[in-house]
This record gives structure tokens, C-alpha cells and sequence, in this order.
């Protein structure tokens, strides 16, 4: 178990409960889940309905934007997602588009909808544009009939963020415009009360050596090309992004040719396209004569000016010699935009050739004699790749098995000038493990375990790695997405039956499906919080959590009840889409680990040499921190405290300590002890003139009786040295307030002080 005293010194408390089968190191401060929102529609086993969350973007406000996808029947927070009139009753399989606002307090505050009656609606991402817009990239079909599509589309309808389309109606596109097919990927942008603010349709078409449109028909396999019509598809598989100068990138798998299958699409291998040309709402044409043959599975970057009026750049990422099964595709896991407007491309492929080259860098290539698994690729603002981090594993065991090495997320950490990645380790026909490679260094990943590491973003040497494995029994434990906030990294991680995270082993509640953890670290790996929700979730439907100041934002898919605290959400529907709040205060400021913490020191050259007249006294102890000091004295009878000032009560000895205990960033400063001495004050006077108590003992007052000096003031403590009430009438003290003991009266004089001890019976 690792060490957590330093983390129960400074106020956390790691608690285990092994029964619940649920573990948390939890703190001593107000935290946890806040609320849970769902939706779920019509229950529903196949078929393009799935509920589920793609992605979600937050404002400096703290309102929660989410791009999702929703089965009929739908509702948020109470909310229909469509009309029920827009529903096909007889066939309720097809899924919409939501894009909604939630407030800090989970308040739906509006939400648009997308939906056709006969055909699927997907959503790929969702970005924040500055912190006035949203931009969603979607994908569906048009209404409308072009005469290229059979009629298939005539009695469609589409539900466009509030608007029923039917038949020909040119809302969205112009009906003579230039296009084939109705299939077409939409970029909305949304300023932040959900109204439209710009929507582009965008699609792909080709042309060949000469000049003329590839046609839809002519495509299918069939008919005469038609000159005056270009051939359009969606242009997404992918995702896209914006950099700070406003330009959009859009990833494509540009899915050249599909060998065997029932839809023919154009080789460009063959040399029969020459170009290909991006048609914008339906009106103008950005177009890109294609250099080379690709691959039939290939990448390829698009950059585009910030409202689509041009097109800026156009790469394919990988050799174009190659021609492979559409199986083994390169998968895009993330893609990122640093501050310097350099691309983060993380891909993975089972099956990767070895040294596959990439096109547009400086000699680039994945593997060599090794199988390389998973990568992230960076490239510049004009599209050039110059860095590449790679994971392989060495298959010289002999098997032509290949392992999922899986990179499952990339992301940047510009305060602290990293990279954080995260994946899975799985093999499964491996007699001998596989040797691990990072770039050309080997590291230890076990079989079935999920990782993340924080790399340098310079030199991508490994700063720290945090292993979770699978426990003794576990079958594979999978970390999917994470995000990191002021020295936190955060994540849900999934497993099956067991997991070991941070050298305890946490438990599934069944043993037919994932689990899913709610964990947080500190940048070293140190552990700082684990909740499992008690559900089975699909994990490729988890997100990268939202942070904004002390609030978390998860987001993900239920398939059976789930926990988030003490709040419970029952399962309803096949799937069943997720939006929780956690709120931590400490979130707001960075962790610091106490190894981290700045040490301190207390200065106090001030003598602690009084009198009774100098009282009271401030003490002038500073720390190099500039923390405040806080004092203790060792005897209360002859001096007590207020805050940094000390009244004198009676000469006499004591030790007074200066204390700085640290904070989020110190460590405690070494105490500083001194020596008080208090002396006699003035004159000294004959025992002649001590003013006398009678009586003494008492019962209920003392009468003071002056010798030849007049009292000034009188101070009466406790044996502990708390200071009472000493009301001084008449020469007369009233104690019949106070209970039997013994007290300290000090009597002050014009010229000097006296201390006297009574008894009260």
C-alpha cells in the first residue's frame, strides 16, 4: 500500500471499505457529486439509437455544453427532444443530434434537435469558439429530391433545431444546387442562448484526369457521368478542431475504395481521379488536385479559412503505395490544438505495416522491424509533420499475433509544458510477452493494464507513469479519456471483474460487463481520490472529463443502475446517456504534493526583557513565507495571549514559541522558542506600602486597602491564566461570580505592581 501519511497530515483521510466492495481517499471539505442528468428513449436493441454523449465543452461561466445523440421518444431533464408528430411510429430506430445547455445547477436552459424520419443523424464533435460560440460538426441527409437518388428521399423529413423540412424545401441548401446525394456533414456554430449563428454543409466530390464530375451513378457502378452535377459525400468519418486564428481542421478518413463490399468507392489509385473538389452549401467549390495515389484506408488533413471561403491546406498523412483491407484502417483516438497552433493526431491500428511513412515530414515513419501500434503525430500549422511518439511492440517471439497497444488520448498541458497520454496494454495470444517500446526506450506495461504517462513536451522524455493493473482475477482494465487541471490528472477508468489502482484492488459489482471509476491523481501518480459508480457502461462512449475551476463534469452511457454518491440513477431504456457535476472547492487552486511544498523559516531577533509596565507587548516573529505567525506561551500566570500580543501579568519566567504551520504550498516552519523574562516596574517600593486583601480566603469579595500608594488598576486571572472580570468598587472586588479555587489578583499602583493570591471557598 503506498504511503498516504503525508496526505492524512495535511487534512485528507484515506478511508477503505472493503465489504462495499468501494474505496475513496477523501477529504475533510465539502465535496462530491451535486446532481445527475439522463436521457433515454424508446427501448431499443439495434439500429442507429443509441443515447449516448460525444462530446461537451464548458464556458467561463461554468454552463455545461453537450453534442449528443438520442433514440425517439427521448427526454432531458423532463424535456421531449422532438415532437412527438416528427416520430416515424413504424419505424422508431433512427437516432437524432442534440446539441443543449445546462447551467451550474443542471437547469436545462435550451436544447436544438436533429433528427430524419428514414435515415440516421451522427454527431462527431463539439468545440468552444472563443467563450461567445459553440461549433458542432454533424452529419445527416437532406429532404429533398435531386433525381440522382432513385426518390428515395422525397417523403423524408428532417427536424432541424426546431424547424420541420420536407420534401423540396431549400432551408438549408438551394434546390438546383450542384450536388448528387444528400448526404451531407454540417458545421453549426451557436452563440451561447442556442441561437444560429453560421452553418455551413459541406461535401466531398471527385473529378477525373480531365475534368469531369464523377456522378453518383457513375459511382454506383453504372450509367453515363453527368458533367453538371458533381458527386457528394459527407466529407466526416473523423473530427475536427479550430486553432486561435480562427481556421478549422477537419481529420477525414477519405475511404477511397471498399474492396468487396456493396459500395464501390472511387479508387484513387487507379489514376482516374484527378482532383478532388469540396462543395460549400451547395454554391462554390474549394478544390485540391490530388498529387498521388493514396491508400485505400488513408488520413488526410483539411484546413480551412474560419468561414469555409477557402480551402488553406490539404495533406493525406500516410505512404500512398500501400493498399490494405478496410480492416485495418488507422483509428483516430483524439486530436488536439496547442497554443502555438501545432496538431496532436493520436491514431492507433492493429495491424499496422511496419514502416509505414508519413507523407508531408521529414522522413517519419512508424515501426521499423516492429509493429507499432498506436502514435501521435505533430504537425505544424502548415500541415508538416515533425514529431512523432510511438508505441510498438516486439513481436520476435515469433506470433503473428498483434497486441492492442492502444493510445487512447493525447492531451496538452500548457501550464506545465506537457503531454499526458493514456491507453490500454491487451494481448491475447502471446505465449511470451511482447517488449513495450516508447520511441526507443522499453517500458514495463503488463497484460491487460491501462496507463498514462505525462511527457515533456519538448523532448517527450517520460516525467512520470501511472500503471493500473488488473487484479488477480481482472480480465483487462482500459483507461479511455483523460483531461488534467492545476497538478490533477482526471479520468474514468473501466474494468472487468478487478482492477489494482494505486496498490488497491477495487471490485466489479458483476462479472458481464465493465465497471467504471471516477479517478483522480497528482502529476506525480500519487492517488488522490477513486470512486467506483457501481455500472457497466460501453467504454468507447466515455469522455475526457470537463474542468472548470472547482466543478467536474463527466459524461458517458449506463447500461444497468449507477451511483454518483449518495445519489442513485436507475437504468431505463438499452441505453441511457449521463451528465454529472462533481464539485470540489480544492479543485480551484493547484495541488501541491508536500514534497513540492516550499520550505520556510521564522525570523524573530526580537529579546523577550520586560517589565509590568511595558505590558502589553508586540511580538515581532515574520516568516520568509509571509504567512502570519501564531505564539504560544508556557505559563499563564505570568503572561497571556491575544494574537501577537502578550499581557504581562506577574514578574517572573515563561517560554513563548513562534509557530508557522504552513499551508496549500509551505511546509511548516521550524518552531522558534525564547525566554520571556518579566521584572519589577519603577521604584521598587518597601513592603510597607503593599496595599493589603482582607480577606483572604474569601467567600463572596476582597476589600483592597491601600498603604500610603494610590491603586490605579487591577487584573485577576485564573490558575490556568485566563484573564475574569474584576469589577473594583469602593476599593471592593466582587467574586461571588466566580467558582471555589485559587486566583491571581494583580494590583498596580502609581509607582509599582503587586501580585497577590487569593482563595475563593
Amino acid at each position: 500500500m503506498k504511503q498516504y501519511s503525508h496526505i492524512i497530515r495535511y487534512t485528507l483521510v484515506f478511508v477503505l471499505f472493503l465489504n462495499s466492495q468501494f474505496f475513496i481517499l477523501n477529504s475533510l471539505r465539502a465535496q462530491g457529486f451535486e446532481w445527475v442528468r439522463t436521457y433515454t428513449g424508446s427501448d431499443i436493441s439495434s439500429g442507429d439509437a443509441t443515447n449516448k454523449i460525444i462530446g461537451s465543452c464548458v464556458d467561463s461561466a461554468g454552463n455545461l455544453y453537450i453534442l449528443g445523440q438520442f433514440s425517439p421518444y427521448a427526454q432531458l431533464c423532463g424535456e421531449r427532444l422532438l415532437p412527438s408528430d416528427v416520430i416515424e411510429p413504424s419505424s422508431p430506430r433512427w437516432q437524432g443530434i442534440v446539441i443543449a445547455k445546462l447551467s451550474p445547477a443542471g437547469e436545462l436552459l435550451w436544447h436544438k434537435s436533429i433528427y430524419n424520419g428514414k435515415r440516421g443523424c451522427y454527431a462527431h464533435a463539439l468545440r468552444m469558439v472563443g467563450d461567445s460560440c459553440i461549433m458542432t460538426m454533424v452529419r445527416f441527409y437532406l429532404p429533398f429530391d435531386n433525381g440522382y437518388s432513385g426518390g428515395n428521399n422525397v417523403s423524408m423529413k428532417l427536424y432541424y433545431l426546431d424547424t420541420l423540412l420536407t420534401g423540396n424545401d431549400d432551408y438549408l441548401m438551394p434546390s438546383d444546387s450542384v450536388i448528387i446525394t444528400e448526404d451531407f456533414t454540417a458545421f453549426i456554430t451557436f452563440d451561447l442562448d442556442g441561437n444560429e449563428v453560421e452553418r455551413h454543409l459541406v461535401g466531398v466530390g471527385y473529378t477525373d484526369t480531365i475534368g469531369n464530375a464523377l456522378t453518383h451513378r457513375f459511382r454506383m457502378g453504372g450509367g453515363t457521368a453527368y458533367s453538371d452535377k458533381l458527386s457528394v459525400d459527407a466529407l466526416s468519418h473523423e473530427s475536427f478542431n479550430i486553432d486561435n486564428e480562427g481556421n478549422i481542421y477537419v481529420l477525414r478518413n477519405t475511404q477511397d475504395e471498399v474492396s468487396g463490399a456493396s459500395y464501390h468507392y472511387w479508387r484513387v489509385a487507379d489514376g482516374t481521379i484527378g482532383s478532388m473538389k469540396i462543395v460549400v452549401d451547395g454554391t462554390h467549390f474549394l478544390t485540391y488536385p490530388i498529387p498521388y495515389p493514396t491508400a485505400v484506408w488513408n488520413q488526410q488533413i483539411l484546413k480551412f479559412s474560419p468561414h469555409f471561403d477557402s480551402l488553406i491546406g490539404a495533406v493525406y498523412m500516410f505512404d500512398s503505395t500501400l493498399s490494405y483491407p478496410m480492416s485495418m484502417w488507422p483509428e483516430l483516438n483524439s486530436f488536439s490544438i496547442d497554443a502555438q497552433n501545432n496538431l496532436y493526431i493520436c491514431m492507433m491500428g492493429s495491424q499496422v505495416p511496419a514502416h509505414l511513412r508519413i507523407i508531408n515530414s521529414n522522413s517519419l515513419h512508424l515501426g521499423d522491424s516492429l509493429s507499432g501500434s498506436s502514435w501521435i503525430i505533430k504537425y505544424n500549422s502548415d500541415l508538416y509533420g515533425t514529431d512523432l511518439i510511438q508505441f510498438s511492440a516486439d513481436r520476435s517471439n515469433g506470433t503473428d499475433d498483434s497486441p492492442l497497444l492502444g493510445v487512447s488520448d493525447c492531451y496538452v498541458d500548457e501550464t506545465t509544458n506537457s503531454i499526458f497520454v493514456s491507453g490500454t496494454v491487451f494481448w491475447s495470444l502471446f505465449t511470451v510477452a511482447p517488449i513495450i517500446l516508447y520511441n526507443d526506450d522499453t517500458i514495463d506495461l503488463p497484460n491487460n493494464s491501462g496507463y498514462w504517462m505525462r511527457l515533456d513536451k519538448d523532448d517527450h522524455s517520460i516525467l512520470s507513469l501511472e500503471r493500473v493493473l488488473p487484479g488477480e482475477d481482472g480480465k483487462v482494465t482500459v483507461f479511455p479519456k483523460l483531461t488534467t487541471s492545476n497538478n490533477r490528472v482526471f479520468s474514468e477508468v473501466g474494468f472487468l471483474w478487478s482492477m489494482i489502482i494505486d496498490d488497491s484492488t477495487m471490485y466489479a459489482n458483476h462479472y458481464s460487463d465493465y465497471d467504471k471509476a471516477f479517478s483522480i491523481w497528482d502529476y506525480h501518480g500519487n492517488g488522490l481520490y477513486f470512486n467506483k459508480h457501481g455500472l457497466s457502461s460501453m467504454l468507447n462512449n466515455i469522455r475526457a472529463p470537463i474542468i472548470i475551476d472547482s466543478i467536474v463534469y463527466l459524461t458517458g452511457t449506463l447500461w444497468e443502475d449507477a451511483t454518483f454518491g449518495d445519489t442513485t440513477i436507475y437504468h431505463q431504456g438499452y441505453s441511457q446517456a449521463f451528465i454529472a457535476k462533481y464539485v470540489d472547492p480544492e479543485f480551484a487552486r493547484p495541488y501541491m504534493h508536500p514534497s513540492d511544498r516550499e520550505e520556510q523559516a521564522i525570523e524573530w531577533p526580537q529579546t523577550l526583557a520586560f517589565t509590568l509596565d511595558d505590558s502589553p507587548v508586540t511580538l515581532t516573529a515574520t516568516a520568509t513565507s509571509g504567512l502570519p505567525v501564531s505564539y504560544s506561551c508556557s505559563d499563564s500566570t505570568v503572561a497571556y495571549l491575544e494574537g501577537d500580543q502578550l499581557h504581562l501579568l506577574r514578574e517572573g519566567t515563561a517560554t513563548v514559541t513562534a509557530m508557522q504551520p504552513g499551508d496549500y504550498y509551505h511546509m511548516p516552519a521550524e518552531p522558534v522558542t525564547k525566554t520571556l523574562q518579566v521584572g519589577h516596574v519603577g521604584i521598587e517600593a518597601s513592603e510597607n506600602h503593599a496595599p493589603l486583601l482582607y480577606p483572604n480566603p474569601a467567600t463572596n469579595a476582597v476589600r483592597i486597602i491601600p498603604n500610603g500608594e494610590r491603586v490605579t488598576a487591577v487584573r485577576l486571572v485564573s490558575a490556568l491564566g485566563q484573564p475574569l472580570p474584576a469589577p473594583l468598587s469602593a476599593g471592593r472586588i466582587d467574586l461571588s461570580a466566580l467558582p471555589s479555587g485559587i486566583y491571581y489578583l494583580t494590583i498596580i499602583t502609581e509607582t509599582t505592581s503587586y501580585q497577590h493570591k487569593i482563595v475563593k471557598q
